[in-house]
């Protein structure tokens, strides 16, 4: 595939989301925007989240909300656990928006949906220079650099090298056999809803939903039950989806990712 085929995107504005691990006491996002701000000063910045918390989750967060902005828009995710080590840094585009962050899997499920999504390994040079570049913070040192000189109009094959080897996690596949979809939780959201790793695309609309030996009603919203009892559904992810109508279905079934 020719780059051409998906570095296309016009800006239509400077736009830049980040999502991070950071929390908010230390003040790292902080440092974040300023370098933005620095390079890029009429750049618009949206916080998504710094609570991010593992790479499965934020491959998930980034799949709910990415491709509802505009297109030309940047997306900075950062959870890096392996800062400093061999891991790349990457810049990669779908064709319509942009990613920069650690090379760990958290794109996958970008990667997933955009099969023809391309990725290139930061060079460290391309980069406004730096007298010196920190082993424990590459947010500052080189997402936020080349976050920002993506939102000018550069294009990520002007940062590094097109690679063919992204790292992708392992994402549970739900087993068929006959008639009988067996699926796991991928996902519990802040609402205690159960996020499965089973496409609503799998079910029919008499399907019977079990867990824990518990049969529940497949229904379309959460008020489709009475009040506190359960229901299954399938969610603005695509999956099939577990709740208790003004519940917390995590709780109620004592349950946990996978």
């Amino acid at each position: 595939m020719a780059q051409d085929d998906v570095c296309h995107v016009l800006r239509k504005m400077n736009l830049i989301t980040i999502a991070t691990d950071y929390k908010t006491v230390d003040g790292y996002n902080a440092v974040i925007k300023g370098v933005i701000k620095s390079l890029a000063p009429d750049v618009e910045i949206i916080d998504v989240t710094n609570d991010l918390s593992t790479i499965l989750k934020t491959s998930l967060v980034l799949y709910r909300y990415y491709s509802n902005f505009p297109e030309g828009t940047v997306h900075l995710v950062i959870i890096d656990p392996t800062v400093g080590s061999s891991r790349r840094a990457l810049a990669g585009t779908d064709g319509k928006q942009f990613f920069v962050g650690p090379d760990n899997g958290i794109f996958t499920q970008v990667m997933r949906s955009s099969p023809r999504s391309q990725w290139y390994s930061i060079d460290n040079s391309k980069l406004p220079a730096r007298d010196n570049i920190s082993t424990t913070f590459h947010g500052r040192d080189i997402f936020a650099p080349a976050v920002a000189l993506l939102s000018l109009g550069k294009r990520p094959d002007e940062l590094g090298t097109l690679i063919s080897d992204p790292v992708l996690i392992e994402f549970p596949e739900p087993s068929v056999k006959k008639d009988i979809i067996s699926g796991e939780i991928i996902d519990i959201d802040t609402f205690g809803n159960l996020i499965t790793n089973i496409n609503g695309h799998m079910l029919n609309e008499i399907a019977t939903v079990s867990i824990k030996n518990e049969n529940i009603p497949l229904k379309k919203t959460f008020s489709d039950v009475q009040l506190r009892f359960p229901v299954a559904y399938i969610g603005s992810l695509g999956f099939l989806e577990i709740a208790i109508n003004q519940g917390r279905a995590a709780d109620f079934y004592n349950a946990a990712i996978g």
